[in-house]
């Protein structure tokens, strides 16, 4: 008896805890969310540098990079300055709230100020040669995949052929059997 109630003396405590709430896995992100983050260089003590603009996708769905609009009022930027962030030249940083909803992020630039006046300046331009890049890069990429298409077509043709051919003579000699 004792062993019941110290039982369910457990459940009813389990039931009335309140829920954990547990933060977001690092490495797990929202999109809708990184937009618009701050961006901060992680060089130069955290210091404040900007937004998220956008997050870019390669057609392998891994984020290729960031589009961030630094401030005006940083040494070398003018108004709607906009440059193109590389994968592996930053890193971001989970900030929960109190409620998932409210989860918020930090994008935090490996490079110093000096290295981050050389990121392509995102324009007009650069989208136009971006997308002519990874036009050439599809085109010879291409030609590959549709051989390994016609290679997997042709084996999976093969292996049908056989199998009824197979079903064939199983059913041919189950015939001879049977009379």
């Amino acid at each position: 008896m004792t062993r019941m109630k110290t039982l369910l003396a457990s459940a009813i405590a389990v039931m009335l805890t309140p829920p954990v709430l547990a933060e977001p896995p690092e490495g797990l992100y929202s999109m809708d969310g990184l937009i618009g983050s701050e961006v901060y260089l992680a060089a130069e003590d955290n210091r404040e540098a900007g937004e998220v603009e956008d997050v870019l996708v390669a057609e392998n769905m891994k984020v290729h990079g960031l589009v961030i609009e630094f401030d005006d009022d940083l040494e070398g930027f003018e108004d709607d300055d906009r440059r193109f962030v590389e994968v592996d030249q930053f890193s971001v940083a989970t900030r929960a709230g109190n409620r998932l909803d409210r989860v918020s992020y930090a994008v935090f630039l490996t490079d110093d100020l000096e290295q981050v006046r050389d990121y392509p300046r995102v324009d007009d331009d650069w989208w136009a040669e971006a997308k002519e890049g990874a036009a050439r890069i599809w085109e010879s990429t291409k030609s590959g995949a549709a051989s390994a298409w016609q290679a997997t077509k042709e084996t999976g043709s093969d292996v049908f052929d056989k199998t009824k051919e197979k079903t064939r003579e199983m059913l041919e000699s189950l015939q001879r059997t049977l009379e």
